[in-house]
């Protein structure tokens, strides 16, 4: 007689697909990032992420005499080491026959949380590398006058609509909303499209929130700090080796089925003067 267990109210390839969902929903500096899975299923646990070497400067032309042409060359950029992050849960049969609510569809959900806040960690982590353009007002909040000397870091290539967004912590939510430069999402008009996680604008430019941004507790004289980052878009990539994958086992003399996840990439600063990190008081 073909019995039914818990094993069988789990696909593994579904539940991967449901993971993955979930996983790019809560994606926030990941949703800013250059998404390639080129990788997939190709040998070797390191990448290169090649720039584009910039052109030298137009020059002055004389009539009759025929310009030269200039290589546009790559630059092989950076090397970074493909990465592993995963979960696993142990779910008992009685706990899914007598819980509130159903802990495997739970486990779906902060399976994807989990996953996806690894990666911005670690996005985050890519964007201060060594290196980064830094604007240090550690004794006051977050506002628009210190975002203003974020801006005078791009110099000549500000553009609002070349800006990804900037990212906030949680904290740096009361600063932002008390600033009269800001305005709300629910400001934004009628029929607006809004992606996923913005609060709203400062300077033209979306405001999302992580509290993946790094921050340092105080420490008795100074108080706690939180950097906000200014991002520009293609500067922030993630390279996939594989996407999330789900795989489960039972355990039939303990009554457990187990259910694992783990995801393969590689995060990394491809423009070094396309984010400036604003370091600021937390608190408004």
């Amino acid at each position: 007689m073909a019995k039914t267990t818990a094993a069988q109210m789990i696909v593994p390839d579904v539940w991967a697909d449901m993971v993955q969902n979930k996983f790019k929903g809560k994606l926030v500096i990941g949703s800013m990032a250059l998404n390639d899975s080129t990788l997939e299923g190709k040998p070797g646990d390191s990448v290169n992420f090649p720039k584009w070497k910039g052109l030298t400067e137009a020059e002055d032309l004389t009539e009759g005499t025929p310009m030269t042409p200039e290589q546009l060359g790559t630059d092989p950029g950076n090397t970074a080491t493909i990465k592993e992050a995963g979960k696993a849960v142990e779910i008992t049969d009685k706990a899914r026959l007598v819980a509130f609510g159903d802990p495997f569809a739970e486990t779906q959900r902060q399976l994807g949380v989990l996953i996806a806040r690894k990666i911005d960690k670690d996005l985050t982590a890519a964007a201060e590398a060594a290196g980064v353009i830094m604007v240090n007002a550690a004794t006051d909040p977050l506002s628009w006058d210190v975002m203003v000397d974020g801006i005078a870091k791009f110099g000549d290539e500000w553009e609002p609509e070349n800006m990804a967004g900037i990212i906030i912590h949680s904290l740096q939510r009361a600063s932002i909303y008390k600033d009269p430069n800001f305005i709300s999402a629910d400001k934004f008009g009628t029929g607006a499209v809004i992606p996923r996680g913005v609060i709203g604008q400062i300077g033209g430019v979306n405001i999302f929130v992580s509290d993946r941004v790094t921050t340092t507790a105080a420490d008795g004289t100074n108080p706690a700090t939180y950097n906000a980052l200014m991002v520009r878009r293609g500067s922030l990539g993630l390279l996939y080796k594989r996407r999330p994958l789900v795989e489960t086992d039972r355990d039939i003399l303990a009554r457990t089925t187990v259910v694992t996840t783990n995801v393969h990439y590689a995060t990394h600063r491809l423009d070094d003067e396309g984010i400036v990190v604003l370091k600021t008081r937390g608190a408004a």
